[in-house]
């Protein structure tokens, strides 16, 4: 009897794992490329969740967390990638050139084509998708959802649907896939620090031409080339790549609602705002006790996991380093990349990684000096920490207007950087209650949710399981054509109609004198 008991016990158990309401225990393919730590933590949180309900995972990254202890949850290392990227995009640097907006997106944008041949050169990627390989399968493909739309040859080699994901709100062009609108006279580009707050028309302009610009670098220039490398390297008959580009089913996005300006979606798009966000963990002992023992307070500097302080130029540190030996009452802790730090004052303590959420999380830091990266920005809303923000590339000048907007944030210019601007800068949100008040009715507002992102984003997983994708989801602008999505058929016909309806008016008046002067004369001559 007891035997029995064990045998149904195990039963039912496989059964709500594996077969129960949810979705079947499923193989699942994950592909993240951008060697960047700040959006790896983002997807890692979802696969490392999709594995612990259940689900077999084979995950495609340059920054593998390497824990053989987890049976269903296999690793392709691809760190190689992060020599390359780092040389195409000197991030450190970005700034201090003054490189326009539009060429720095371009150089990231095309740094795409590097990882696609980086991953699909990979010897255990190749051996996965070799078409000899008929027992190898995948029920799911996770995508990140950026600059390799490569990936989506993926799905296709595998018949399975597609979830895209991105650890910041994407350009315009990712929204394509989806139908999901993206109109420039009233939904700010993430690329250019302008919100709803502010659309004036130059505004407005500058953003539509930004926007086309993208999408023909886009659609023009990197999914042909991507293409060439998918064609290569899966077969020629692969599908054209902007066509299985339209494919995916659904896109995860880290989208803060109550900080960003809201912004229509379809179905198919999720938000998973806080998604990164773990619970507390017990910080290191030095750092404790260097925070605990901060008279006044403590200021959290860090520019990042791509920005490296050790890089700023020698006027920039040298700002720093006098504007926070004049607030000796309070701690420094600054996110520095090297093992010394010349001048460095008696306050300050250098490290060259930290645990940054639970720093903020500590009572005692009440400011944060940070470059704008919405992973950053959203650990402190979070915590409730203000900020100072210096954007340096990407949506890091976005982030930190809206912060500006929200009351939460004092934005400089890193070019315009002074002693003098610092400091006001620091003693403005270290004396002026009303950040730390606008600090917390925005965390209260962002964190008000009626489920947890993960919640969401592991249903909707699941979903598409259950499914086999969810292509309706999205709406019919995602196979029109651009003329008929912006009804400029419908406006030319309306002109034509206008113009037709003044012809026929002009020949009818003509023709009426026309008649009226012929009789005009008869009349004459007749008299």
């Amino acid at each position: 009897m007891a035997r029995l008991c064990w045998t149904l016990l195990l039963a039912v158990t496989s059964y709500l794992v594996f077969e129960g309401p949810h979705a079947k225990g499923a193989r699942i393919l994950a592909v993240f490329p951008t060697p960047s730590i700040s959006h790896q933590v983002v997807y890692r949180a979802l696969s490392l969740e999709l594995s612990r309900r259940g689900h077999q995972l084979v995950v495609v990254t340059p920054d593998p967390i390497r824990e053989p202890q987890l049976a269903n949850y296999t690793e392709v290392d691809v760190s190689c990638m992060y020599k390359p990227f780092r040389e195409t995009n000197n991030f450190s640097s970005i700034r201090q050139e003054q490189k326009a907006k539009y060429e720095i997106f371009k150089t990231i944008i095309l740094s795409g084509n590097d990882m696609c041949e980086t991953i699909m050169g990979h010897e255990a990627v190749q051996a996965m998708i070799d078409p000899n390989n008929t027992k190898e399968h995948f029920d799911l493909v996770i995508l990140e959802w950026l600059i390799t739309p490569c990936t989506a040859a993926f799905g296709h080699r595998f018949s399975a649907p597609m979830i895209g994901i991105t650890s910041l709100p994407p350009v315009a062009v990712s929204y394509d896939s989806f139908g999901s609108p993206t109109n420039p006279s009233y939904i700010p580009d993430i690329s250019l620090p302008y919100t709803d707050k502010s659309r004036t028309f130059w505004q407005r302009l500058e953003t539509s031409i930004f926007q086309i610009r993208i999408g023909n670098l886009f659609y023009g220039t990197l999914i042909p080339q991507q293409d060439s490398t998918t064609k290569r390297v899966f077969g020629p008959s692969t599908p054209y790549l902007g066509d299985l580009y339209t494919q995916v089913s659904m896109l995860f996005l880290t989208y803060v609602d109550g900080f960003h300006p809201p912004r229509p979606t379809v179905p198919a798009v999720v938000k998973i705002n806080g998604f990164h966000i773990r619970p507390p963990k017990s910080l290191p002992q030095d750092i404790q006790e260097f925070l605990d023992g901060a008279p006044k307070g403590a200021i959290y500097f860090s520019l990042g996991s791509n920005v490296r302080s050790d890089q700023l130029t020698a006027d920039k540190r040298q700002v720093f380093l006098e504007v926070f030996a004049e607030l000796p009452d309070y701690r420094v802790l600054w996110k520095w990349e090297q093992d010394n730090l010349p001048g460095q004052p008696r306050n300050v303590k250098i490290a060259k990684w930290l645990p940054q959420q639970d720093i903020l999380r500590h009572p005692n830091v009440k400011l944060f000096i940070t470059q704008g990266g919405l992973q950053s920005t959203e650990e402190a809303i979070h915590a409730k920490v203000p900020m100072i923000g210096i954007p340096q590339f990407a949506d890091q000048d976005f982030n930190t207007k809206l912060g500006e907007d929200a009351g939460v944030t004092i934005r400089l210019e890193f070019n315009e950087l002074t002693k003098t601007i610092l400091l006001g800068a620091l003693n403005k949100i270290i004396e002026d209650k009303s950040y730390q008040e606008n600090m917390d009715r925005l965390h209260a507002i962002v964190n008000d949710q009626q489920t947890t992102p993960m919640e969401r984003a592991v249903w909707w997983t699941e979903y598409v399981l259950r499914h086999k994708g969810a292509q309706h989801l999205r709406t019919a602008a995602v196979d029109m054509p651009w003329y008929s999505y912006l009804l400029l058929d419908v406006a030319l016909f309306f002109l034509a109609t206008a113009a037709l309806f003044v012809v026929l008016l002009s020949m009818s008046v003509k023709f009426i004198f026309s008649k009226m002067k012929t009789h005009f004369h008869q009349k004459q001559k007749t008299n």
